[in-house]
């Protein structure tokens, strides 16, 4: 825009509690194709509890209180959902050519800074597993 011929790399996200008990972040295009991986959630796992946890009574001002990055640990292995069990968290990666190009985070919270990391260094499907690793999902 000012002529300085270098690149805009910011992402615009959008966010949205949906009551107390579920929220979401998102960084997408809607128009393609996704993979999910999902877990078990807990009582921490709601916007409510994002709110009281870092004291902010505007939850649009924890992003800032995210870490940038969030270290890969090893998690619960992945695994196809079991009947019966309740996943109340995940992330839905949008993909074009298998490439993550998106993101909607389910009640998972103040992690917008690691998925504009995995967009900007343009992450792909095959290495999902360690990718979702990075928000912590199976803690």
């Amino acid at each position: 825009m000012t002529g300085a011929g270098k690149p805009y790399w910011h992402q615009s996200m959008f966010w949205s509690d949906l009551g107390p008990n579920v929220g979401y972040e998102a960084i997408l295009d809607s128009s393609m194709e996704t993979m999910a991986v999902f877990a078990k959630s807990t009582a921490a796992d709601t916007p409510k509890a994002v709110v009281e946890a870092t004291c902010e009574g505007v939850r649009s001002e924890t992003e800032n209180a995210a870490p940038e990055q969030s270290s890969l640990k090893e998690s619960s292995k992945l695994h196809a959902p079991i009947e019966g069990e309740d996943y109340g968290k995940g992330i839905v990666f949008y993909t074009r050519n298998d490439v993550v190009v998106g993101m909607v985070l389910l009640n998972v919270f103040n992690k917008i800074p690691v998925a504009r990391r995995i967009l900007k260094e343009g992450l792909t499907t095959d290495k999902l597993a360690e990718t979702a690793k990075l928000f912590d999902l199976h803690e």
